[in-house]
């Protein structure tokens, strides 16, 4: 479970909606886009091998995600300093980040569902609120933010994926610089690739 959650924290794919359904916030198509990103979890978990899950995920993880927003979001004031390039490369980062988390925590199928329970509206967009069930444990409540059409956030039992990512790197730039905290990323992805 804390893996799960962890994983979450740092937060079929012909059934994905097309670009037009990504660009549009209205409610049903982002709640039709968790159902879409949920299916492709589920076949993962039912994919054996862990190059074989990220290959399945990666179109997943780049349609779903507004992958530049989890990125500034993820470096705060450090993103406004960092030139065009280099923030094309962390948002690229942040994709391999998503992807190889995924493909690790979602690893095995032991009756697993998804449950779309509602889609409220926050300050930011619409929060698609889910749960995952699980045939051994408890449902962990997984609750997506949209902002123009894709997910942003994943606050699992309440824990907010961008607060604790945007805390640990905060860290890491202070102890490390920009450099350290890519060089730390790129250790992670490597130890999920083991």
């Amino acid at each position: 479970m804390k893996r799960l959650l962890t994983g979450l924290a740092l937060c079929g794919l012909a059934g994905l909606p097309g670009p037009a359904a990504w660009a549009n916030p209205a409610g049903g198509e982002v709640a039709a886009s968790v159902d879409a990103f949920h299916a492709v979890l589920l076949d993962a978990m039912q994919t054996q091998g862990f190059a074989q899950r990220a290959a399945l995920l990666e179109p997943a993880v780049t349609a779903f995600f507004d992958l530049e927003a989890v990125a500034r979001i993820s470096l705060g004031a450090s993103w406004r300093s960092l030139a065009e390039e280099r923030r094309s490369a962390f948002v690229d980062l942040m994709r391999r980040l998503i992807t190889a988390t995924y493909a690790d925590r979602f690893d095995s199928y032991s009756g697993q569902s998804f449950v779309r329970a509602e889609t409220v509206t926050a300050s930011t967009g619409p929060v698609v609120k889910t749960l995952l069930n699980r045939s051994n444990d408890e449902p962990v409540n997984l609750d997506y933010y949209f902002r123009g059409g894709k997910a942003f956030n994943v606050v699992a039992d309440g824990v907010s994926d961008l607060s604790l990512r945007r805390a640990d790197y905060a860290g890491i730039i202070r102890a490390a610089g920009h450099d350290g905290l890519v060089a730390d990323i790129e250790a992670s992805i490597a130890e999920l690739w083991h």
